[in-house]
């Protein structure tokens, strides 16, 4: 698996376990998570995730394709499930740095 998918994986997991320890080893210590309407810290990302997310979190997340990865960068575009209110696809960016994200930022398609 590539960074990003590694990623992602441990943020649904997460979301749906209510723990982002797998996030821990994923992201730097001056990571951002930016998002169309908030930008979160890495503490309050991680914190975000072990509460389980909010009305708007994701609760699925399918169809993951990395449209572009190397160790700087990630391009993944992935399909998106919020229960009843939401069904769309994602464009996500995330930069690295030594091995890790540094921010990850998220662009709603639709």
């Amino acid at each position: 698996m590539s960074l990003a998918t590694d990623y992602l994986q441990a943020t649904h997991e997460g979301f749906a376990n209510k723990d982002s320890g797998g996030l821990v080893e994923l992201i730097t210590d001056d990571f951002q998570l930016i998002s169309p309407i908030t930008t979160r810290s890495r503490q309050e990302f991680l914190d975000w995730v072990a509460g389980g997310g909010n009305a708007t979190t994701v609760v699925a997340v399918f169809d993951v394709e990395v449209l572009y990865e190397n160790d700087e960068v990630a391009v993944v575009s992935h399909g998106t499930n919020s229960g009843e209110t939401y069904t769309g696809k994602v464009l996500c960016c995330g930069r690295k740095r030594d091995g890790k994200f540094y921010d990850w930022r998220l662009a709603r398609l639709g």
